[in-house]
């Protein structure tokens, strides 16, 4: 076998039910099982890209902390005066 394949045994009810979605979306098993592992690493490393690091790293800026609920009444009281301005 080739270093870069990788073959995974599955029996039982996961085999099953592996076969019965691939067969509902018209794929093989394989085809399946690859797809949604592609589909679960993309989420992954867009889920990683909205790190706690970064966050932190954000927090620690210089500048004003503002209170949330003082940003939100802003954000309220402008889409009041936008909702005004086009009636």
């Amino acid at each position: 076998m080739p270093a870069d394949t990788l073959t995974i045994s599955l029996t039982g009810p996961l085999a099953d039910e592996v076969r019965a979605a691939a067969e509902a979306r018209g794929l093989t098993p394989e085809e399946y099982v690859r797809q949604q592992i592609i589909d679960d690493l993309a989420f992954e490393a867009e889920y990683n890209d909205l790190s706690w690091d970064e966050d932190l790293r954000r927090l620690e800026e210089p500048g004003e902390n503002v209170a949330a609920e003082e940003v939100f009444a802003e954000i309220r009281a402008r889409l009041e005066a936008r909702t005004t301005l086009r009636k």
